[in-house]
């Protein structure tokens, strides 16, 4: 485990990366929120107990034929620990998407250890972005592999609902991208934020697999995927199957950041999956608290 004195090192190294990255793109960068910021230099002029969030930032990337954003989400031993990356632009269909994020993500595995480099995949994103969106406008959107084209061709019309179970998911970094990948597969369900998390995504088999994919691809004390729904041939009937509505994050934060478990054993039962309760949780229902 990392001293007070080796954190303060590393936060003292984001904030001099974060203040030279703005210094060069003063209106491509955005940070998500300033109060982690300043929690940060509050704790390198005087190390405290508690140690500060994430420090989470996006860089917007213009390019020849649209735009990359690249959002960073670093932890308190980040440059010794690689940064979570991910690239997302409206100009690139789904597989240019993921060819790009696994690209930067070979990158970051070769870069030097204990150095920052966000502004080397910033570098590389203007350098070698506008391949992936000539790419995409060439209309190239097939799965990587003919193994995969024939399981998504397979199973285009299965509706399926998947429970993910993690210890817990505070990152707002996370938490968008769930949002954000869910908005943009035609997924519904919900991200229960807290400790500990849960994600239900419900659709159409490939948008949920694929989703899911990229979810456990991000750094995760614990994620696990509890429970797969499923039924065959729906494709008039997707919309009937659903339990939600919409996707949208949900928390039922108690002291701390601790959700209360009878209040997120409700909103099950007010949709209708109290049964997935003990799946996720291993803790078994009583008869009468479904029945109230």
């Amino acid at each position: 485990m990392s001293t007070y004195e080796e954190i303060k090192e590393n936060l003292t190294t984001q904030v001099c990366e974060l203040e030279a990255l703005q210094s060069i793109y003063p209106k491509e960068l955005r940070i998500t929120d300033h109060g982690v910021l300043a929690d940060i230099n509050e704790f390198i002029k005087n190390p405290m107990q508690e140690l500060p969030r994430r420090l989470e930032y996006s860089i917007e990337i213009p390019l020849d034929n649209g735009s990359i954003e690249l959002l960073i989400s670093l932890s308190s031993n980040y440059p010794k620990e690689k940064p979570e990356v991910y690239a997302r632009s409206s100009f690139l269909n789904r597989t240019q998407q993921l060819l790009l994020n696994q690209t930067l993500s070979d990158i970051l595995e070769h870069q030097e250890e204990n150095e920052p480099c966000i502004q080397v995949l910033v570098l590389w994103l203007q350098d070698n972005g506008e391949n992936f969106l000539t790419n995409s406008n060439r209309n190239l959107d097939k799965e990587l592999t003919p193994k995969h084209r024939k399981k998504d061709q397979k199973n285009s019309t299965d509706f399926t609902r998947y429970w993910i179970y993690s210890h817990h998911i505070y990152s707002k970094y996370k938490r968008k991208k769930i949002v954000d990948l869910a908005e943009e597969n035609s997924l519904t369900g919900f991200c229960l934020a807290g400790k500990p998390g849960v994600i239900c995504i419900e659709g159409a088999f490939e948008d949920c697999d694929y989703c899911w994919q990229k979810i456990k691809s991000m750094n995760w004390q614990k994620i696990l995927l509890r429970l797969i729904e499923e039924e065959k041939d729906c494709k008039d009937m997707m919309d009937v199957m659903r339990k939600f509505k919409d996707f949208q994050e949900i928390f039922f934060t108690t002291s701390g950041r601790h959700n209360d478990m009878n209040q997120v054993l409700k909103y099950l039962i007010e949709h209708k999956s109290q049964h997935v309760f003990q799946e996720l949780f291993d803790v078994e229902v009583k008869c009468t608290e479904l029945a109230n």
